[in-house]
């Protein structure tokens, strides 16, 4: 059984803080590094509780951080640290912006040389700190305390300057619309935090999918071995930071050029919409395709209870389309991902916010907008890495491989389109034999990802503690 109180809240929980900010920072020295998070620590959000009154202060760091964190300590010896913790987590060479960020998408306009505004490496940070506010004023004043302590006590900020706050910063929706228009906070694992697997809900995830510190033979999660270090990591979990750009103008051009070839078949009056339905796997105001392949209901309908099962050929909800990429359900995975995912497959908990202004119509602004994603799961390599290479190449089910070029097609919404080898085409098909076939453009790119692990509470207060 997880102690809820022992998580930071945003694992947890959704927070309905209405602004939110993650800032960057690079440790001096242990001791600055330490006497910083003295000051802020106390101020985590905990457990699953509703939001309290107040900046709601959320802490992640890469090993790098960790490591300074704990040099001198007996009792966690940073070398045996480094073995213990995934290699996906301690080595720079598996690091998103390492050797592997071609498999991951991370090439030509989102290659890692051009991330966070050319300014630092991910490697660079060493901590970062999301918080959710409940004012503008609130989150100024906040933040400007934040940053005076850290400037005190030589914790240097990784600023970027093409942000008004000088950090990530924007908002949650208040009609939970993000810039492509679809509806946000929909759905989110049902993780049985009680690791009751008798009583386990028939949708219901183990929590070992998000925390770690309780590996076994389905889900094994490092450290491995019992001790420090495990007990330092349990109910903690990684969490995968991706700033996203989401180009507007190009998405509402291609719906608006392709309508007139989705128009046969929906009518004038639905086209876009059918087309944004067919790339996401929802209409944008949240009904599922696999519950409503036709059209919207009038009034939306969000229960998650759905599958792929009956629809093994994408008629209802096309093999290429955003969800049904990134939670395959009851889709058959082909056999080698079925031994690496014999409980079904990863799953992650998402938070996140949107930035920028809204744009309606086809005329770019020169101005950034998009996601600042946080991704929160027990495995790096197998769950967020995993999901990142099924967007860029869908070779994970066999049904995939009865699309032309289908081990090469990719996700309609965040496939990375300048792979010379990637299928640009997503075909959408209809009742019989038909099918309508849309050239795929190039929608989102990445500016930003880090790994970094999002300590238990306990684990918190042991990082400050005061050594004797």
């Amino acid at each position: 059984m997880v102690d809820l109180g022992n998580l930071q809240a945003i694992v947890a929980r959704s927070s309905a803080k209405p602004l939110l900010a993650a800032l960057l920072f690079r440790f001096g020295d242990a001791g600055g590094a330490r006497s910083f998070l003295r000051q802020w620590i106390p101020r985590v959000a905990v457990g699953a509780g509703p939001d309290a009154e107040g900046p709601a202060f959320h802490f992640m760091f890469s090993w790098n951080g960790i490591a300074t964190m704990m040099s001198g300590r007996a009792d966690l010896d940073v070398a045996q640290g480094r073995q213990q913790f995934e290699v996906s987590f301690v080595d720079p060479a598996q690091a998103p912006d390492g050797g592997i960020a071609t498999q991951l998408g991370f090439f030509d306009a989102s290659a890692p040389a051009g991330w966070w505004d050319g300014k630092f490496k991910s490697s660079d940070i060493d901590l970062a700190i999301h918080i959710g506010f409940d004012t503008p004023e609130q989150k100024a004043d906040c933040l400007a305390q934040v940053r005076q302590s850290a400037t005190g006590l030589g914790v240097r900020e990784l600023s970027l300057d093409s942000w008004d706050d000088g950090a990530l910063s924007g908002c949650r929706p208040a009609d939970g619309r993000l810039h492509f228009g679809y509806r946000d906070g929909i759905t989110a694992p049902n993780i049985d935090w009680q690791d009751a697997p008798a009583a386990r809900a028939s949708d219901a995830v183990d929590c070992r999918e998000i925390v770690v510190g309780y590996p076994n033979s389905d889900f094994p999660t490092a450290p491995f071995k019992p001790g420090p270090w495990q007990d330092f990591a349990r109910d903690g979990s990684f969490v995968g930071l991706s700033w996203l750009y989401q180009d507007v103008a190009a998405f509402n051009r291609f719906l608006k050029a392709n309508a007139p070839q989705a128009a046969p078949h929906v009518g004038p009056e639905l086209a876009e919409e059918w087309i944004a339905a067919k790339m996401m796997g929802r209409w944008r105001h949240g009904s599922p395709l696999s519950r409503f392949p036709d059209a919207p209901p009038s009034t939306p309908q969000l229960n998650d209870a759905f599958g792929y099962g009956d629809d093994p050929n994408g008629v209802k909800c096309p093999l290429g389309a955003h969800i049904r990429i990134v939670n395959c359900r009851d889709h058959p995975l082909k056999f080698a991902n079925q031994i690496r995912f014999p409980k079904g497959p990863p799953r992650v908990i998402r938070r996140g916010f949107s930035y920028g202004p809204h744009l309606e119509g086809t005329e770019d602004d020169g101005k950034d907008r998009g996601i600042v994603g946080l991704f929160y799961f027990a495995r790096i390599n197998e769950q967020f890495y995993t999901i990142l290479r099924w967007m860029h190449q869908t070779d994970f089910a066999d049904a995939y491989m009865r699309l032309p070029n289908g081990a090469n097609a990719q996700d309609a919404l965040t496939g990375n389109r300048a792979d010379p080898k990637a299928e640009t085409r997503f075909q959408v098909p209809l009742a019989g034999d038909a099918s309508v076939t849309f050239q795929m453009k190039q929608f989102i790119r990445y500016k930003g990802v880090a790994v970094l692990f999002a300590p238990s509470v306990k684990a918190l207060n042991t990082m400050i503690a005061v050594q004797r």
